[in-house]
């Protein structure tokens, strides 16, 4: 059950490991190749245990290795949150020879690999997903960000980040063992993202196997991420930093990132991308880029993997389609012409769309409940 991809050029090469045991994978890397001095593993409280033994690996073989924790939730993705963490590096000692390690989910891949991208100006990093989310789009490509909480209280997602890709990504599927149900599918969604875009056969094979990889079947989860992960290593191989095809795998996000910021308590990000997909969805129907059938067969494959498909699934009083629309415009991918919108193209594919329809963006939110 082992499977390697390889994501980027040298020297910003990154290697994607699924196996099992992250705790040996990540010691024999940094053997491989010593760090000159402490390293830092920064940490979710629920996965310190975890942080804990690739600590202990790292004592055994002589690499000082320091635990920082960090809360995972969307507001600690913050510069508040990497200067803090950045003071607790230099309290360490650790210095541009060393380098981060980053133990959790995606808003901890996230905020770590930007505190390493910009630490010093720049440490090895590498990435430890604990989530299926995290293992199959987060931790991959080098994309590092934390968010900025606006005075009207709500987040603009991503808005300060950098490219950085990590030297190594280890997704060991035995630690999914504690994670909830709502986080598998959660994780799920990208996938789904992934088979829209780029791998029709992945929407069978999700069908077939969704249950599987909820339920935790280790070899299920090895076979999703390796293919789920392929898709997006073709895609940020061809455009690493986002000059434009890459911008691509951000189908269904600026309707997410919306949703994120009205309801970044209710609504995961996995759960908020399931949503966007279906609002991007209705958008492309409503332009003829896809078949109205194609919209009822995607609302079908979240429904059968548990996703929600509108914001009445999950927030019992939806925010109005106008004050969606006004935050879709905090995120970053608005051009000069406004508005960028990613939709989907034909039976498999999506292309960016500039300055959509106003009809047809409001029509995609009423599409998925918003009053």
């Amino acid at each position: 059950m082992q499977h390697e991809l390889t994501c980027g050029q040298p020297p910003h090469r990154s290697v994607i490991r699924i196996e099992n045991d992250a705790t040996d994978t990540v010691r024999e890397a940094l053997r491989a190749r010593r760090p000159g001095g402490p390293v830092a593993i920064v940490a979710d409280q629920s996965v310190v245990a975890l942080a804990g033994r690739i600590g202990h690996a790292l004592q055994g073989i002589g690499i000082d290795a320091r635990i920082c924790t960090m809360v995972a939730d969307e507001r600690a993705k913050s510069l508040e949150t990497v200067g803090a963490l950045s003071a607790q590096l230099l309290t360490h000692g650790i210095t541009r020879s060393g380098a981060v390690i980053a133990v959790g989910g995606g808003i901890v891949g996230d905020t770590a690999g930007f505190l390493a991208a910009t630490y010093m100006r720049g440490v090895r990093c590498i990435q430890v997903p604990t989530t299926l989310l995290a293992m199959v789009d987060a931790a991959i490509g080098g994309k590092t960000a934390v968010n900025v909480a606006m005075k009207d209280g709500s987040l603009a997602k991503n808005a300060v980040g950098a490219f950085a890709m990590p030297e190594l990504v280890v997704c060991d599927p035995g630690s999914l063992a504690t994670l909830p149900p709502r986080e598998m599918q959660c994780g799920l969604a990208e996938c789904v993202k992934h088979a829209l875009l780029a791998d029709a056969e992945l929407a069978e094979w999700l069908v077939a196997n969704a249950m599987a990889v909820v339920g935790k079947d280790t070899a299920a989860i090895a076979a999703l991420v390796a293919r789920a992960a392929a898709v997006k290593v073709a895609i940020v191989d061809r455009d690493p930093t986002e000059q434009g095809e890459r911008a691509l795998l951000n189908l269904g996000h600026t309707y997410a990132h919306a949703i994120e910021a009205r309801h970044d308590d209710r609504i995961k990000h996995g759960e908020a991308v399931a949503i966007g997909l279906v609002a991007a969805m209705t958008v492309a129907s409503r332009l003829g880029r896809v078949r109205h059938a194609q919209v009822e067969a995607l609302q079908a494959l979240l429904e059968r993997v548990g996703l929600p498909t509108r914001l009445q699934d999950l927030v019992p009083a939806p925010d109005a389609a106008a004050t969606l629309r006004r935050c879709m415009d905090l995120d970053k991918k608005r051009a000069g012409k406004g508005l960028v919108l990613v939709l989907p193209q034909g039976p498999v594919g999506a292309g960016l769309v500039e300055a959509p329809p106003e009809e047809a963006v409001l029509a995609g939110w009423s599409a998925v409940g918003a009053a």
